[in-house]
């Protein structure tokens, strides 16, 4: 077994689970599919060493999470993973088609649910945010550089080029902010008046972004002035001296969950598994290491100062946020990306 030091000590962590870090009971294998990448080999480091190390649970870890893949697995009952790492909105789509298995939220404790809450068929483990990204070289002062989506489309207040990313899902929730939406009046989104507020900005949009990370390099490159961006890469570009900000301000929030598939052999272990990865501990180093914000309240006192104020689940975030609606989009985006992919060409 994989021996690091981890941040914490894994054996107070275990006794504080109920769980001997050599007991047979417990041992096992879990195979865990993610989204690969930096955030997975954090995951490494945060997650699957100091599980490994508090149950004696082998955490065997692949890339890359595959829905289409993950059905095929399921419905022929031949499965390679057990645990995945879904984006939330995936919970209630692959519910519908019964590919998970149910939560036990005797397990697993509530609390780490943080502001989502307990989900049937997935538990939430971090949240991030998309929000207003900005050039500090072009805007050097905050109080001047655009704040709102109502400033990304006023192109005489704030002239230069900007970038939006080419896809239907988030383009239209910052459309209807721009044009005054409430945030708490968003859902269910009213699409005709959003594509209307698209078709004002499509001529200033000198790039249609590749998700998700191209709009900071954009900006890092100068290409553009101003784009929608993920908090965790602007707080990775400003990490390496990029010139670049965020706005909370509207941003759309969204959330990362564990999810175990449908008939696992190892559905103990998988358990256990989600009970001891979504320690607040373990969350907390997560995102030290990641700029994603934790699900658990009691991860965040652990997290230092200078990371917490860039993470979308640091409270006054968070307030300015907008939760993200999965079930509105799990219903809704198929018709919409048609649609969307016609727009664009016109």
């Amino acid at each position: 077994m994989r021996q690091v030091r981890i941040w914490g000590a894994a054996c107070a962590i275990a006794i504080v689970l109920g769980l001997g870090a050599t007991d047979p009971s417990i041992a096992g294998e879990v195979r865990v599919i993610h989204y690969g990448g930096s955030s997975g080999k954090a995951m490494r480091d945060a997650f699957f060493d100091p599980v490994q190390k508090a149950t004696s649970i082998n955490v065997v870890d692949m890339s890359r999470t595959d829905m289409a893949k993950i059905k095929t697995m399921v419905e022929s009952r031949s499965l390679e993973w057990d645990v995945a790492n879904v984006n939330t909105l995936e919970i209630g789509r692959g519910a519908r088609e019964g590919l998970w298995e149910k939560i036990d939220w005797s397990v697993v404790d509530p609390k780490a649910a943080g502001p989502i809450g307990k989900l049937d068929y997935g538990v939430v483990f971090f949240g991030f945010s998309m929000g207003l990204a900005y050039s500090k070289k072009t805007y050097p002062d905050a109080a001047k550089a655009p704040a709102t989506w109502i400033d990304f489309w006023d192109v005489k207040k704030f002239p230069g080029p900007r970038a939006l990313e080419n896809r239907v899902r988030y383009q239209l929730e910052f459309a209807l902010l721009a044009d005054g939406v409430a945030r708490d009046k968003l859902y269910p989104l009213d699409a005709d008046r959003a594509f209307r507020k698209l078709d004002q900005i499509k001529p200033h949009i000198t790039v249609w972004a590749k998700p998700p990370v191209q709009t900071v390099q954009l900006i890092a490159d100068g290409e553009v002035v101003m784009a929608p961006a993920f908090n965790n890469e602007v707080a990775n570009a400003q990490q390496r001296g990029v010139p670049i900000d965020l706005r909370f301000d509207g941003s759309l929030y969204l959330t990362n969950a564990w999810t175990i598939l449908k008939g696992t052999p190892n559905l103990k272990d998988s358990m256990t598994f989600l009970k001891v990865a979504t320690s607040p501990e373990y969350q907390a180093r997560f995102a030290e290491l990641t700029f994603f914000g934790p699900m658990h309240p009691d991860a965040l006192p652990l997290i230092k100062d200078d990371v917490r104020r860039l993470l979308p689940t640091e409270p006054g975030n968070l307030a300015r946020s907008v939760q993200f609606n999965n079930e509105w989009w799990a219903e809704n985006e198929a018709k919409l990306i048609e649609r969307w992919n016609k727009w664009i060409i016109q």
